[in-house]
């Protein structure tokens, strides 16, 4: 991790940071999601160094990224990552996005079919219904608010307290990205329900992979969401995680890489 390189570029009007792995590899771009940052990707780089150049850029408002004065939607996010793509000069990358991430690199794919080689998308919110509820998004605000206020030792003890079954890895970066996050995106966030996704998909030109988790494990992307995004998406496949909730590859992380790595491979043939 210490020979990672870390820099800005401009990308749809704004300043963006990110880190990168580095070498004469092909190019994988990973996209976090809400209230992460991109060194919340640190342990699945670490795995996938050796074989890909690891792009991990902050989105807007979040990390060391511009903030959201100039909007916060999903269709923005995309704008944002396919000017990084075009900024680096990375030859038509494999996109891994989580959750608002993963929509991202969806709309990304839709909207931008000759930069993108193939998507994964692990637990995006297809969702229906118009807008997050109210005490979500207040918790969420408390919740931002209090990591700002601690130090780096009780941000991190606070997230592995809440989340017994990660990683070191997952932990440390988690809580950091939380008091670094511009909390004026919870305001904007109600664009991210009932957005149209299946539109989206019907447009996904590139071969991809929808990872999804258990509902009962609070996972977003239901079976019959699944299937319907599968139908719609003709070059999409699912992978199912039994077991994880929304943060599949924080929850489940061997069974997830496997996935992860068995469809990155087959794009490599």
């Amino acid at each position: 991790m210490a020979e990672w390189s870390e820099g800005r570029v401009t990308a749809n009007g704004i300043n963006i940071h990110y880190h990168r792995t580095g070498g004469n590899k092909p190019d994988l771009l990973l996209l976090h999601g809400i209230t992460d940052n991109g060194l919340c990707w640190t342990r699945v780089a670490l795995d996938l160094q050796d074989r890909y150049d690891i792009i991990m850029p902050d989105a807007r408002g979040h990390g060391s990224s511009d903030g959201i004065s100039s909007g916060f939607s999903i269709p923005i996010l995309a704008d944002d990552a396919a000017g990084v793509i075009q900024a680096l000069g990375l030859e038509k990358p494999l996109v891994f996005g989580h959750s608002m991430g993963a929509i991202t690199a969806a709309t990304l794919a839709a909207n931008y079919p000759e930069l993108v080689q193939a998507i994964l998308l692990e637990d995006p919110p297809l969702e229906d219904n118009a807008a997050p509820p109210v005490e979500f998004l207040q918790e969420m605000r408390q919740e931002i608010l209090l990591y700002k206020d601690m130090s780096r030792w009780e941000r991190t003890a606070r997230t592995a307290a809440q989340n017994p079954g990660w990683h070191d890895l997952e932990n440390d970066p988690t809580a950091q990205a939380k008091a670094e996050v511009d909390p004026a995106i919870l305001e904007q966030m109600g664009s991210f329900h009932g957005y149209p996704w299946r539109e989206v998909f019907t447009r996904i030109q590139c071969p991809g992979l929808l990872i999804t988790g258990d509902p009962s494990a609070r996972a977003i992307v239901t079976p019959e969401t699944a299937r319907q995004a599968a139908e719609l998406w003709k070059n999409g496949q699912v992978a199912q995680i039994a077991g994880a909730g929304h943060c599949i590859h924080r929850d489940r992380y061997p069974e997830t890489m496997r996935v992860v790595n068995e469809f990155l491979e087959r794009q490599r043939k």
